[in-house]
């Protein structure tokens, strides 16, 4: 198999959300900011630019983070070790040396005064104004409003957010290798600290939260922290009874063992099968014998792709292109090269022509030219902006439409 797969390039083409219409491009390996437009909304300026998420991006300089608008403002400037977290308003928590601090984007600088290490993975609330803290092996809540806990104390031995947006008042807490529910913004206990395991649920017309005890009794809680009746309890445990069944049936993996392959014979004559090789029992379900060409390779065979499963690179006369399985002509054979790319998670697939020193795109999908041969290069995919990062000829790097094949660079022209 000839697939080459997309890599990672300058933490800017990870699969996170991206702000609509702004594109990075990286001029002399510097990165700033473009539009739909072709408008420069940041000047190259930066090491890296990382994907926006909601309306902002970390940046780097000299292995420094800094956090920039999608207007093109700089919000804090390149001097913090890490960012690791920015809540949807800009609040933000940098890693300075003696451990982390809260940042407020109305000013640029430290929110408060507290110094803390970060307890787990999520310590930001996901819809309210609230952080999870560490201070000296203990967890509490910070008010980022204000910059200071909700408590004097760091009263719990762990903590975590609810993922409902209606239980984003509550935080389940830790005391003893016990859990409880408290009020997020007054520390208020509203189910005490005595369950082995607590978790949100739902009914399916309502968030819940489900307590379960070490002699594995369970209750459930409304929203606001009542015990719910018996009638909510028994729909709640039913819904994760058939979303269990659903994950279990979702998660079967298709064994099909279909495959195309390819055997040479002689004097430029070739044979294309469909094979189902499962163990002891391997079948030939289709075969066709073709001449003339003095090179066939293997590309790919996508049996879910009704019009275009298998696709065959095919050389006549020193010219590449792409055969179907039955020898008909997709792309024809007038290139240097074809390479057939894809990213490694199913997102997007194409097969890469050549001529010379360049390159083209044209997708898996549809097998119409997006791109002639004019690219340096296509570096990788960006599946939230919709685009290839590419570099053109004058060695300027930035994303390309998959739709249309316009190329957001300021001042690019073919």
């Amino acid at each position: 198999m000839k697939t080459i797969f997309f890599l990672p390039v300058l933490l800017i083409s990870v699969w996170c959300n991206a702000q609509d219409g702004l594109y990075p491009y990286a001029e002399k390996n510097k990165w700033g900011l473009t539009n739909k437009k072709h408008t420069v909304v940041m000047e190259p300026q930066f090491d890296s630019i990382h994907p926006f998420e909601g309306e902002y991006a970390r940046v780097e300089n000299n292995k420094k983070t800094g956090l920039i608008h999608a207007s093109g403002r700089i919000v804090y400037p390149c001097s913090y070790s890490d960012i690791p977290f920015v809540s949807p308003n800009g609040m933000a928590i940098a890693k300075v040396q003696k451990g982390y601090i809260l940042l407020d984007p109305s000013t640029g600088k430290q929110k408060g005064t507290l110094v803390f290490e970060l307890p787990g993975m999520t310590p930001m609330s996901k819809t309210a104004n609230l952080l999870l803290a560490k201070k000296e092996g203990s967890v509490g809540i910070v008010n980022m409003t204000t910059g200071e806990p909700v408590s004097k104390k760091f009263p719990y031995d762990d903590a975590e957010f609810f993922d409902e947006k209606s239980l984003k008042d509550y935080v389940i807490v830790n005391i003893d290798d016990k859990y409880g529910v408290v009020e997020a913004l007054t520390g208020r206990e509203i189910i005490p600290a005595t369950y082995s395991e607590i978790k949100g649920a739902s009914d399916g017309t309502q968030d819940l939260i489900k307590a379960t005890s070490d002699d594995e009794r369970v209750v459930y809680f409304d929203a606001s922290g009542r015990p719910a009746s018996a009638a909510v309890a028994k729909a709640a445990k039913k819904a994760e009874d058939d979303m269990n069944k659903t994950s279990s049936l979702g998660s079967l993996k298709d064994d099909s063992k279909r495959d195309l392959h390819i055997y040479k014979l002689a004097n430029e004559k070739w044979r294309i099968t469909l094979e189902e090789r499962i163990f002891q029992h391997p079948k030939v379900l289709d075969s066709i014998d073709l001449s003339g060409y003095t090179q066939l390779e293997y590309m790919s065979y996508h049996a879910g792709l009704a019009k275009f499963p298998g696709k065959i690179k095919a050389v006549k006369n020193g010219k590449a292109g792409v055969i179907d399985m039955k020898g008909n002509v997709l792309i024809p054979l007038i290139y240097d090269d074809v390479t057939y790319r894809e990213d490694n998670i199913g997102h997007y697939a194409f097969v890469e022509t050549k001529v010379g020193n360049r390159v083209g795109v044209i997708p898996a999908e549809s097998m119409k030219e997006l791109k002639k041969p004019v690219l340096a290069r296509v570096i990788d995919e960006d599946v939230n902006r919709q685009a290839l990062l590419v570099q053109v000829a004058s060695g300027t790097i930035g994303y390309m439409d998959k739709t249309s094949g316009e190329i957001f660079i300021p001042g690019y022209k073919e």
